[in-house]
């Protein structure tokens, strides 16, 4: 296999990945990379041929998992196309462990499509997980001034409370400082955000504060972390560019933050994994497919953070 420092997996063929891609790599600054694109050379072709209209870019590589020739439909769910874009991730997995690629950026799969493929998987980030060996991983989303992670992540909101615990604070916590080294902050200041309104209001508005959110901040402190809080979600935010990472307690009380922050720009980080794995904030756009009007300013974005990253890394590590 050869060696590429960043490796674009393409997702799900039915969705806007293929061409977000393929609109990346018609862009000058493409050349600067050591990237190449992993997915299925004929749909790399009938994505210039039919959507963009374009030759293909003579610096673009395609790494093929396989030849596999098979139907699919713009738009449409389909149990191939989630077979297509999990070969797509394996085969990033495989390099990454193998140290042929430094970091991989991923374009969206489908939930669907992939459970109707036979793996039964929540998304993305769990089954880059299970590939890679690795338990306590976290959800990252970075925008323009908000760099937030995840203590929990696709939960109902009526389940939310009972998945808290200090386990789950301090691996968001741990992997947050850990994070630290990808952006150049050997101490990263981190701030956690309470669980409830104004974070319980010493107990009156809810007890998870004082009873697990609050300990486990204080035990990370012991451990020489610079870890801060609990804040209230709703104004620590606004104070955004003061943290390096600020830890959510669910889903929409951090990507909300984001969204706000750098909607359709922002790159989602998964942390703890062996090797740096960013990714577009958008999912496969189904409305838009083969339409070719979808934008690829979050895979720019989710290239550049990879880039920069794997760049940090190297430094910390040649000290």
């Amino acid at each position: 296999m050869s060696k590429y420092s960043l490796v674009i997996t393409a997702g799900d063929p039915a969705g806007i990945g293929y061409e977000t891609a393929c609109k990346f790599f018609l862009q000058e600054e493409s050349k600067n990379y050591n990237i190449a694109l992993i997915g299925h050379k004929w749909i790399v072709e009938k994505t210039y041929k039919d959507i963009l209209k374009s030759e293909i870019p003579n610096h673009l590589v395609v790494l093929e998992p396989d030849d596999n020739v098979f139907d699919y439909e713009y738009g449409k769910i389909s149990g191939k196309c989630g077979k297509a874009a999990i070969s797509y991730i394996d085969y990033a997995v495989k390099g990454a462990l193998n140290n042929d690629f430094d970091a991989v950026i991923t374009c969206p799969i489908n939930k669907k499509s992939i459970k109707d493929a036979g793996y039964n998987f929540p998304g993305h980030t769990e089954y880059l997980a299970y590939l890679s060996g690795v338990e306590n991983v976290s959800m990252m989303l970075a925008g323009n001034n908000v760099k937030t992670i995840l203590a929990t992540t696709h939960y109902p909101v009526k389940e939310i409370a009972s998945h808290i615990n200090e386990d789950v604070v301090l691996n968001a916590v741990n992997n947050a400082h850990k994070a630290g080294r990808y952006f150049g902050k050997a101490a990263p200041k981190i701030a956690v955000c309470g669980l409830n309104p104004h974070a319980g209001d010493n107990g009156a508005l809810g007890d998870e504060e004082i009873s697990i959110i609050n300990p486990a901040i204080e035990k990370a402190r012991l451990k020489g972390i610079n870890v801060y809080g609990s804040f209230p979600a709703d104004t620590i935010y606004t104070k955004a560019k003061e943290w390096d990472f600020i830890i959510a307690m669910y889903h929409d009380q951090g990507m909300t933050a984001v969204k706000m922050d750098a909607f359709g720009e922002a790159v989602n980080i998964t942390l703890n994994l062996p090797f740096i794995r960013t990714s577009v904030d958008h999912g496969t756009a189904f409305d838009i497919a083969g339409k070719g009007i979808c934008s690829c300013s979050s895979l720019n974005k989710a290239v550049i953070m990879a880039n920069k990253m794997v760049e940090y890394d190297k430094s910390v590590r040649s000290i």
